[in-house]
């Protein structure tokens, strides 16, 4: 049987296939009501999404919009984002992302890059945005804003239920919208999703239709979705990693399409922990960063612990790290073990996941950075396997995934098909409803038969990104850098938009994409990334180094927030430090150091004593050459309103080296 993410060869295609099919289920639901920020999550069914989608499509046309002109998404997360940028995909148009934290600047360069004939807006506030650069747009003709407007009548400003209504009342427009859909094919562009531009302008990467429909086959034909469509299981995702990216793009909002799984959006980034414990997501793809800051807040957590509480905990700890070494490669764990293993399971780590709101996760996705093995075996000790992936704009996403995959094929025996129907009894069914599995007799039956049949054949490798993707190939350059072919990835003849000089620059004669990591393959075939090719840093006696290791070292102690190593060109390494302020304000307050700021914290010779012995700690684990030497704290956190990080939260180290230039030359002083 075909299934329509098999059948449909573009993304507004497979939507309106999946509308027909799932109707008035809920497709999204969010904080927003009439397209107002409201208290309570309001669902959006999968027939309202489509036909809100065929009136705008409907009303776009009715505006001018021809196949191939490009119109701007500048917006927060939303159903309606989603829903136009269905609308654009249906007239044959170009949907172009763009960050809702925008410069002027960079609003201004993308909208002339691409030369946009219009821009959709999220809120009054982004319109505002809009309307002080749309005099430096000339190509811009009209904006369209997703909240309601009390006066729509300027001329090149458009209320979303006013364009929906002329859609609406338009059959020619309505008929022209089906026609165009139903033309379009694999080949025809489907979005310009421009790229972080951590060393300059970012520059528009063409996607198509294909691309994506590659991406999405890869993230759904592995095992556990694959049982999920086969046994017509429809789970609930949190989505809140911006949709503008290609990752948040491509698995928050492709795959859950593909799937048929109601989308439950966050608030925005600072309410994610509250929509954790609203929502208690089955599903959830993240940054490295949100399973850091749990993993650090479980620490504090035990910290504080005594006497018989704190023993029990750090048992089930023990248990847990011992019980996840032979999970990750595939073991059986030993019966002792797997009985130590239930009851740290039914008795602390379920509380644990049911305190951070995981108590119902069935997949955790993790990209955008590595993820430290620390991180990986603490989740993995709470029945939860993370998947990461490596790619970037240019490859629609992931080439590689650690992904549960089986080594080999698995045997055509019934203990082996119901072994794999019981692993999502347990750990989709029971687990995504709340339940550990281990909770009944018969659960833990079924578990014990998944570890001897299922569990030894998958492998993952903390600290890697796992195989090359389906269709993929991946190779490691003489010079250390990776380069992949793929039919997701990006082409040669389209490349970046109106750059063919830059589209060159990255393929090689053979047509490998230059991803611009450093990496290694393994005896197994799993890709590790060590750094960025421009990234590396050479010191003064000849080492390179990695800088982003050292970084993610840094970053799991719980007292740091932000790290950023430097040394290129000098003898030994250093780092500019940011506190975590909310931790380092309650020792200050035990130790009775007085302070009236962030200033006075990181000049206090106490809390630099503190920091100097957590840095000690932690280059016990680094290479002699590693080792960071020296260190300067800051007051001020990095972020991207300060311009030290891009809009995914990537470090610009230009601009730090520049800004912070003083201090750090102090530390070579």
């Amino acid at each position: 049987m075909a299934y329509p993410y098999e059948t449909e060869d573009t993304q507004v295609g497979l939507f309106f296939k999946q509308a027909e099919k799932f109707e008035d289920d809920v497709f999204m639901r969010a904080k927003f009501k009439y397209g107002l920020p409201c208290d309570e999550r309001t669902d959006t069914t999968w027939q309202k999404a489509a036909e809100e989608a065929r009136c705008l499509g409907a009303g776009l046309i009715g505006k001018g919009i021809e196949k191939g002109d490009r119109i701007g998404i500048f917006s927060h997360n939303r159903p309606r984002w989603v829903i136009a940028d269905q609308a654009i995909q249906g007239t044959g148009a170009i949907g172009v992302p763009i960050y809702p934290t925008s410069t002027d600047h960079q609003l201004t360069f993308i909208l002339n890059d691409c030369e946009a004939k219009a821009l959709i807006v999220g809120d009054k506030s982004l319109l505002e945005q809009a309307l002080r650069i749309m005099d430096e747009a000339p190509a811009l003709e009209f904006i369209v804003c997703l909240s309601p407007l009390t006066n729509s009548s300027d001329n090149p400003i458009i209320d979303y239920n006013a364009l929906i209504k002329d859609g609406k009342e338009s059959s020619s427009a309505t008929k022209q919208f089906a026609q165009r859909r139903a033309q379009l094919t694999g080949s025809d562009t489907a979005a310009i999703i421009y790229t972080s531009g951590t060393t300059g302008n970012p520059k528009g990467v063409v996607l198509s239709q294909a691309n994506f429909k590659a991406q999405t086959e890869i993230l759904i034909n592995t095992p556990l979705p694959q049982k999920l469509i086969e046994r017509n299981i429809r789970l609930e995702s949190l989505c809140f990693l911006p949709l503008c990216h290609v990752m948040g793009r491509t698995a928050d909002y492709h795959l859950q399409l593909a799937l048929g799984t109601t989308i439950n959006f966050a608030q925005n980034m600072k309410t994610i922990q509250k929509d954790l414990l609203e929502v208690r997501p089955n599903i959830l793809f993240s940054v490295p960063r949100l399973y850091e800051k749990i993993y650090e807040g479980v620490n504090l957590h035990a910290q504080k612990l005594t006497g018989s509480e704190k023993k029990w905990f750090d048992w089930a700890m023990k248990t847990g790290d011992a019980a996840s070494d032979y999970m990750i490669i595939g073991e059986p764990l030993p019966p002792a073990l797997g009985i130590k293993f239930m009851f740290a399971n039914l008795y602390v780590y379920h509380k644990i996941r049911q305190m951070v709101g995981f108590d119902r996760l069935v997949v955790a996705g993790s990209g955008g950075a590595a993820l430290s093995k620390e991180i990986t075996k603490f989740f993995r000790s709470m029945n939860i396997t993370i998947t990461e992936g490596y790619g970037l704009t240019e490859t629609t996403s992931a080439i590689s995934s650690n992904a549960p995959v089986f080594t080999e094929p698995l045997p055509d025996k019934w203990i082996y098909r119901k072994a794999m129907d019981w692993l999502v009894d347990t750990m989709v069914l029971m687990q995504g409803s709340g339940k550990s599995p281990f909770s009944t007799f018969k659960g833990v039956l079924k578990m014990m038969v998944v570890s001897k049949k299922i569990s030894p054949r998958f492998i993952i490798k903390p600290g890697f990104v796992g195989r090359p993707c389906q269709d993929t190939q991946i190779k490691i350059a003489e010079d250390g850098e990776v380069l992949a072919k793929g039919p997701q990835i990006f082409s040669s003849g389209n490349g970046y938009f109106n750059q063919p000089a830059k589209t060159g620059e990255v393929f090689t004669e053979d047509g490998f994409f230059r991803t611009g990591d450093i990496g290694e393959i393994d005896e197994d075939g799993f890709l590790k990334i060590t750094d960025r090719k421009k990234e590396l840093i050479v010191t003064s006696g000849g080492k390179n180094i990695a800088p982003n290791p050292i970084e993610m070292a840094l970053n799991l102690d719980m007292y740091i927030d932000q790290a950023c190593v430097t040394g290129d060109g000098r003898n030994y390494i250093t780092a500019l430090i940011v506190p975590n302020f909310e931790l380092i304000k309650d020792f200050a307050a035990e130790k009775g150091i007085a302070f009236d700021g962030e200033d006075d914290l990181v000049s206090a010779p106490e809390i630099v004593r503190f920091f100097e012995a957590q840095v000690e700690k932690i280059n016990q684990k680094l290479a002699r050459y590693e080792q960071i030497k020296k260190f300067r704290l800051l007051s001020l956190p990095f972020s991207e309103e300060t311009g030290e990080l891009t809009p995914t939260q990537k470090m610009k180290r230009r601009v730090i080296y520049e800004k912070y230039s003083n201090e750090i030359n102090s530390l070579y002083a």
